[in-house]
């Protein structure tokens, strides 16, 4: 569905362009996995990735505020290979999903909790109702967001595995308290505004060039993509793409910055906390149950110590599992073996 102030994402404005070939070799090329749909919705279209056993316990996986859903592919693959349904999204103005800008509602916890409720409900099989529930993986910014999400709906989720999750963090990189991040309109032009979005992002001025024909459109298939997971992506080119080429990405994490959960959250983590420590919500799966968390070593982003312990400020220990893996704040991607061994393991136990 069209909407009047929609900025589409590249697989409008650039993959019709661009030869085949050279759509294959992107960093993050159409169709990159499997089960891949698209939803239209309120916002625009949403990319979607569904695949696994169609019996088997579901899981959906919450990216953050940079980094898109591929974050999660490696570890998506081995628990559908463990016998799992998983589902991965793309946030608004991440890769292959559309930008619809709003006057109503910024990029808050409300509107990505709804964006959930759209991609559960675009599914063949049922997610939520009828005593269905699914399990949540989620990354930095994806954690506060699911946390919303499970304290609306806490007969629906199953159990919550948080990577390096946002929401309690105490201090921002100075970056991220940048006036214009906050204050976009006293940019004294467009392209200040998206210097700045770039060196919060670390990435370069502009990245590979692609030979874009705009006057040469060719027709997209509407392929199934790959049967399984088995490549392997660059995290740090993924970034770069979604920078130079999907036209709403500036704005869009900008407004996230903004408005999005990063920190002072406790109230999102409270409401949780309570069912798993089972003092609310007695008809939840949450109830009196544990919570998976790791985190970064050397992570300057979301410190594991002090997260840690503001967690325990609202959870008893014995209803917290916290795990150090090696890196920064991008952990989970080349720890995705090990975070995958991880979770099975909670989860059986």
């Amino acid at each position: 569905m069209a909407l009047p102030n929609q900025i589409s994402s590249p697989l409008t404005t650039l993959i019709p362009f661009i030869s085949a070939e050279e759509a294959a070799t992107m960093a993050y090329p159409p169709n990159a996995l499997p089960g891949a749909r698209d939803v239209e919705t309120f916002y625009g279209s949403v990319r979607v990735y569904e695949w696994g056993p169609a019996d088997g316990e579901k899981v959906l996986f919450v990216h953050g505020d940079a980094t898109p859903c591929l974050v999660f592919s490696k570890i998506a693959q081995g628990l559908v290979d463990a016998g799992y349904r998983v589902m991965l999204f793309g946030k608004r103005h991440s890769r292959n999903s559309d930008f619809g800008r709003t006057v109503e509602i910024g990029h808050d916890v409300r509107l990505f909790a709804t964006q959930i409720l759209l991609v559960l409900a675009s599914s063949p099989l049922s997610w939520v109702g009828n005593g269905n529930s699914f399990s949540i993986v989620a990354f930095s910014l994806g954690g506060p967001i699911s946390l919303a999400f499970a304290g609306a709906f806490p007969e629906s989720i199953t159990s919550l595995v948080f990577l390096g999750p946002a929401g309690l963090i105490r201090t921002l990189p100075a970056e991220y308290e940048d006036q214009l991040m906050h204050q976009p309109e006293l940019a004294p032009s467009q392209e200040a505004l998206r210097e700045k979005v770039r060196q919060t992002l670390g990435v370069a001025p502009s990245g590979p060039a692609l030979n874009i024909q705009p006057d040469r459109k060719r027709v997209i298939p509407s392929g199934v993509g790959p049967s399984r997971v088995e490549k392997t992506f660059d995290m740090g080119a993924i970034v770069q793409w979604q920078f130079d080429h999907h036209q709403g990405h500036v704005h869009s994490f900008q407004d996230t910055v903004r408005y999005g959960p990063l920190r002072k959250r406790e109230d999102l983590w409270g409401r949780v906390c309570d069912i798993l420590a089972g003092r609310t919500q007695p008809g939840s799966p949450l109830h009196k149950s544990k919570l998976l968390v790791f985190f970064g070593r050397d992570d300057d982003v979301v410190v594991g110590t002090e997260t840690t312990e503001d967690i325990l400020k609202l959870l008893p220990p014995a209803h917290l599992q916290v795990e150090y893996l090696p890196g920064g704040h991008g952990f989970p991607y080349p720890n995705s073996e090990k975070i995958t061994q991880t979770i099975l393991s909670f989860w059986r136990s």
